[in-house]
């Protein structure tokens, strides 16, 4: 299947994408809201949401939960799948772009995305625009999955360094990796926070698989 169907799905081949994506990254988009720790009265947005797993996964804890994606294929997908919780009042979904989302500044507690970034236009605006709609003290999770041409082994290839750096040059603080393989496929979530008078506590760096630095 085209890659493109990925990044911007459409059509019967989009549809397709959907149900494989759901398929696959179930376990990873429920680790993505395990390490950002959402729990009652969050407010949580996940950009590039897909059909809307992580967004089911955060319902069942937080306050509010909103789902954005540039797709409007993904946005039929992820409504559907929480058409029980958007009638409740306690989910969102949205077609939106990760470089201009459509809220007002830190709307959200908690900021996710998964395997989202590098399909963005301008991945250095849309960690901008995360970090506009992150509360001070909240907590930010961008999840990658190891890229193909990656060498085996490789404790931290150029992109991660090089995400890590753009991350904290759009305003996160307390950067930190945690790793965990799904399907045999390494994902690394970058995780940190934004600052501000109502920071809360650090990540904790001995907790299980997250650590600081860049390392896996």
């Amino acid at each position: 299947m085209p890659v493109s169907q990925f990044g911007a799905p459409k059509g019967l081949r989009g549809w397709a994408a959907a149900h494989l994506v759901a398929r696959l990254t179930a376990e990873a988009n429920r680790w993505m809201i395990d390490v950002l720790e959402v729990g009652a009265g969050d407010r949580v947005l996940d950009v590039g949401c897909g059909p809307g797993l992580a967004v089911a996964y955060g319902a069942t804890s937080a306050g509010w939960t909103v789902g954005v994606d540039a797709s409007p294929t993904m946005v039929r997908h992820a409504g559907r799948r929480n058409r029980a919780a958007i009638r409740g009042g306690r989910v969102e979904i949205h077609r939106a772009d990760a470089t201009r989302l459509p809220f007002p500044d830190a709307t959200f507690t908690k900021v996710g995305s998964l395997n989202s970034l590098q399909f963005w236009a301008d991945p250095d605006h849309g960690l901008a625009e995360l970090h506009r709609v992150l509360a001070p003290g909240g907590r930010v999770a961008v999840v990658l999955m190891a890229r193909s041409d990656e060498p085996a082994g490789t404790p931290a290839p150029a992109w991660l360094e090089e995400t890590l750096g753009s991350m904290q040059d759009a305003g996160f603080a307390g950067m930190q990796v945690a790793s965990r393989s799904f399907g045999g496929v390494p994902h690394r979530a970058l995780l940190g926070y934004r600052q501000g008078k109502e920071k809360g506590a650090p990540l904790d760096p001995t907790a299980d698989g997250v650590r600081k630095g860049a390392g896996p």
